[in-house]
């Protein structure tokens, strides 16, 4: 028989069975079903754990999330106000557990607060089980059956493995309830009255659209009169300004330079001071802190003379060291094309060159000699001409 310590998280539907400090929930831990670490706990094996885990309430653990804290524990009934009658037991769905939670550290008023907002609504239990088989289902497939295990403890989380065990608050306490109604009108008074604001002004603002022009306050000649006269106001003060804007200036010797008096820069329609400098004629008398004499004069000339002839060696010296890297450059560009040069290569080359030339010389004396031998005429001797008949002869002048 193989032991194996494992968390069996079957979710089932909590319910909050009483509400106020001491809170009171129920529901299925675990249900007859294969869970998502494909398991199934079977009835029987659930009830005969529950029966030894029932039988000490020291050990009767309620956990959060399989941890270490005990944030209540498992009672056997509780009657709520109704008169029903919840029990911890086996029935024909699954396991059933009424649940105390503690009031008396932070860990489980944590827990508390989560269940009444219904972020935490789900059950595991955690245990060992004693014997695991696996088994096939036309319907389940394949899955593993527990049919023994023990109970170590019940245990609160957000979401279980088994997706049906899941609780509620069985009852929650009417002071509660009524604070957080009284809270709930206050809140919705609040913001009837703030609606109430709201239409008021939309309406006063509707009305206002709608009223006649009359009605509004100056007739409308008088407002456009007005209108038009701080309009002549305004453009009066911008050509002041922009005429400010555009005085001359004289310089000393009273030429006009068409600088202006004062910088002036026309902003959303308004001039205002710009923060650049006003720039002004003058002579060198007007320079208190530049000494301007004969000999300041000279020194500034030797100074600027010294600049350009050193300009000048310069511009000499870069033309005779760019023609001097140039001849450099030229003269390692030929030596090492000298270097590469094959003049094996380029001989062998031309022999092969001469070799068909004189193959093609040859072919072509010998078409030559034999072109002549064929047009060669055999003439006949003194004696064979005697001997030969007018027909011969012909045929041997004509050619046929």
């Amino acid at each position: 028989m193989s032991l194996l310590m494992k968390r069996y998280n079957h979710t089932e539907d909590l319910r909050i069975l009483k509400s106020n400090d001491s809170l009171m929930i129920g529901g299925y831990a675990s249900i007859e079903i294969v869970d998502k670490q494909n398991d199934l706990i079977t009835l029987k094996a659930l009830n005969e754990a529950v029966h030894k885990y029932m039988e000490n309430p020291k050990f009767r653990n309620v956990m959060t999330n399989h941890s270490n804290v005990q944030v209540g524990e498992v009672i056997k009934s509780y009657r709520d106000n109704n008169g029903r009658l919840w029990k911890t037991e086996v029935d024909d769905v699954g396991f059933f557990v009424v649940i105390k939670l503690r009031d008396d550290i932070e860990k489980a008023k944590e827990i508390n607060r989560g269940i009444r907002k219904g972020s935490l609504r789900s059950f595991s239990i955690g245990g060992q089980a004693i014997h695991k088989v696996k088994k096939t289902n036309p319907e389940l497939g394949d899955y593993n059956e527990i049919s023994k295990l023990e109970l170590h403890e019940v245990t609160i989380c957000e979401k279980g493995i088994n997706p049906e065990a899941r609780f509620d608050i069985l009852k929650q306490d009417k002071k509660t309830e009524a604070n957080n109604m009284s809270k709930l009108e206050k809140a919705l008074a609040e913001l009837d009255s703030l609606m109430d604001e709201v239409n008021s002004l939309r309406k006063e603002d509707d009305d206002e659209k709608m009223m006649p022009d009359e009605e509004k306050g100056m007739p409308l000649d008088e407002e456009k009169a007005e209108y038009e006269a701080d309009d002549e106001d305004e453009k009066a003060e911008y050509m002041d300004d922009e005429s400010k804007a555009m005085l001359s200036t004289l310089d000393a010797g009273g030429i006009e330079i068409g600088e202006p008096a004062d910088r002036v820069v026309i902003d959303n329609g308004k001039p205002r001071s710009s923060d650049l400098p006003v720039v002004k004629a003058f002579n060198n008398d007007e320079l208190e802190t530049l000494d301007l004499s004969v000999g300041n004069v000279e020194k500034a000339y030797e100074a600027f003379r010294q600049e350009q002839l050193e300009k000048l060696a310069y511009d000499n010296l870069q033309k005779q060291f760019e023609g001097r890297f140039t001849n450099e450059t030229s003269s390692r560009e030929t030596v090492i094309a000298k270097a590469n040069y094959d003049a094996a290569s380029e001989i062998a080359s031309l022999k092969n060159e001469f070799t068909l030339l004189r193959k093609s010389l040859t072919a072509e004396k010998n078409t030559i000699i034999k072109a002549q031998e064929d047009s060669q005429v055999q003439l006949p001797s003194m004696d064979e001409l005697a001997e030969m008949d007018w027909s011969e002869i012909h045929k041997m002048v004509g050619g046929q």
